[in-house]
């Protein structure tokens, strides 16, 4: 049986927004020729791959299993298209890069300028996930490199430490502890804590620290990104702990202040992270030895490691 590339990537499109409709919006082609296509795959196949529900289209067992399969198998081929623009010499492209909010919003920005200026027409994508998210769009191909702050937990995702972040505790310029030279780890207990939301790479980091120096917070809030978390501590609802690169800003304006916890610093090593067995484009390698001196290329991928010796 072969499969035809075409009604693959339609196929795709349906899965991927979840309707007919709109698969032939987004390809620019007619809803009947999309539902054509589609009905000559599950001929194929001999199984169906939507079930109606209302104007959605949703996957039966089957189109779930061939749609991770297509997703893949298209990857694969842009992956092709980009290793033959690069033989040909080309130094334009697409660079995707996923990230944890931290870094993805206080360290890369930077990073990316540093890249622009080496390869100005390089089209670049950021997509801020959590750290498992951001691990399964590697692997799916759905991304080139990713910037986490978290832990990581997939075998085929290789981890590479690029900086350090801080996390300190801080609080409203009002606030008792401001006024502190240091804050004993007894004097957290029964404080309001507004809290990074569980699943976070910063919320998993301060739970595992304090927890091995014996502190248990009261969580009076959990809010989802660190600037709702800034804004409710700068009104004196609680303290927090947040990346020193997060509150920089703020505490240099004077809304918030930087209370150190007595005998206790927390830090965590940020990393990039790609997939063990792809071949890089070249663009997501030249990125990697530029933030990473010590990273090496996949052996798939046929790069020559960065010279030894590189600051």
């Amino acid at each position: 049986m072969a499969i035809n590339l075409h009604q693959l990537k339609i196929f795709h499109t349906v899965a991927r927004s979840g309707s007919f409709s709109r698969a032939a919006a987004e390809l620019k082609i007619s809803q009947p020729s999309v539902s054509i296509q589609v009905g000559d795959l599950e001929r194929q196949f001999g199984v169906e791959l939507f079930e109606q529900a209302g104007k959605a289209a949703r996957m039966t067992e089957a189109g779930r299993i061939l749609d991770a399969y297509a997703g893949r198998i298209l990857a694969l081929i842009d992956e092709t298209r980009g290793a033959i623009d690069e033989v040909k010499g080309l130094r334009r492209g697409r660079l995707l890069i996923g990230a944890t909010s931290t870094p993805g919003a206080y360290l890369l920005p930077g990073l990316l300028s540093r890249f622009r200026e080496q390869y100005a027409h390089v089209e670049l994508g950021l997509r801020i996930a959590g750290t498992r998210r951001i691990q399964e769009m590697l692997l799916q191909r759905e991304l080139d490199l990713g910037v986490v702050g978290g832990h990581v937990t997939q075998r085929d995702v290789e981890a590479v430490p690029i900086a350090t972040d801080e996390l300190v505790l801080i609080t409203a310029p009002g606030h008792r502890f401001a006024s502190m030279p240091s804050v004993a780890t007894p004097d957290l207990a029964g404080e309001p804590f507004i809290l990074r939301e569980r699943g976070s790479g910063t919320r998993e980091v301060v739970d595992e620290a304090l927890h091995r120096v014996g502190a248990h917070l009261t969580p009076a809030m959990e809010l989802e990104g660190a600037e709702m978390v800034k804004q409710a501590v700068a009104a004196n609802l609680g303290v927090s702990i947040l990346s020193r690169w997060a509150v920089a800003i703020d505490v240099a304006a004077g809304r918030l202040c930087i209370a150190p916890i007595d005998g206790v610093r927390i830090t965590r090593e940020i990393l990039l992270v790609y997939h063990r067995d792809r071949r890089l484009p070249h663009l997501a390698r030249a990125f990697a030895e530029m933030v990473a001196p010590a990273w090496h290329a996949p052996a798939s991928s046929g790069a020559a490691p960065p010279a030894a010796g590189r600051a």
